[in-house]
């Protein structure tokens, strides 16, 4: 069940909370997580 979870949530790089990965933003901190995973932002959310 463990293995499960780790595939549905990822640690978000800006508060390091658990958060849904098809979460669109992080509800902690507002942190972009689906343009993060995606590529198009690093972990301080600048472009890439």
């Amino acid at each position: 069940m463990e293995d499960g979870k780790n595939e549905e949530y990822v640690i978000c790089p800006r508060c390091k909370q658990e958060v849904y990965k098809e979460a669109v933003l992080c509800p902690f901190c507002k942190f972009g997580i689906m343009a993060w995973l995606a590529g198009d932002i690093g972990e301080n959310g600048a472009s890439i």
